[in-house]
């Protein structure tokens, strides 16, 4: 430090005209020259551009997990290509006004029941004991009449058979099969009344 200090003292002190001469040499330091781009240059900040351009619609090309799209009559179509994120699939369904409370089930197993109180024989109610007895439950439940299986990765939701605050309950349950992915089970439960979270059992529907 003792060095630096006495080289310091020993610079003497400027001309006005070696002043001026440094005060022109700032203001040009002030205004650089343009920078020539080379055609490199160029083409690498072209790619970077491209890049990011491209990469927001590269990021999730393939199916989402699940859609729902309302068709021109009412009806609400429930493509399901992955079982995860349940609450993803209720926000959607919300959105075009169906509540709902969606499970994803492991293969050869269920919810514990009972759940919640459903609106019909459904859920909850006696088995039928005949095939006429099950015809006659068919008909008359607006639980199997609300839902309809259409593919194997596809729903559809009738919203005339769902009442106000009604809340649909539906459970994908994994099949292990790529060819049908999953088996569902569908209900209305009473509105107003809450829905337990689901505790996954051994067994099936």
């Amino acid at each position: 430090m003792d060095a630096l200090k006495a080289m310091w003292q020993t610079v003497p002190p400027a001309t006005p005209e070696e002043l001026a001469g440094a005060r022109q040499r700032l203001l040009r330091g002030m205004h650089p020259r343009r920078r020539v781009v080379t055609g490199p240059r160029l083409l690498v900040a072209a790619g970077v551009a491209a890049a990011i351009t491209i990469t927001p619609l590269l990021a999730g090309t393939g199916p989402a997990a699940h859609a729902v799209t309302r068709g021109p009559d009412g009806t609400v179509e429930v493509t399901v290509n992955e079982l995860r994120d349940p609450a993803g699939l209720e926000a959607k369904l919300d959105a075009v006004g169906i509540k709902a409370d969606v499970t994803f089930l492991a293969p050869a197993t269920r919810c514990a029941g009972p759940r919640f109180t459903g609106v019909d024989r459904a859920y909850g109610g006696e088995p039928a004991s005949d095939a006429s007895e099950l015809r006659s439950l068919v008909a008359e439940s607006r639980s199997y009449k609300a839902t309809r299986v259409k593919s194997v990765r596809t729903i559809q939701i009738f919203p005339q058979y769902i009442k106000p605050d009604e809340t649909l309950v539906v459970e994908f349950r994994d099949n292990g099969n790529p060819e049908v992915p999953w088996q569902l089970g569908a209900w209305l439960a009473e509105a107003g009344t809450p829905v337990k979270p689901c505790t996954p059992v051994a067994g099936a529907q």
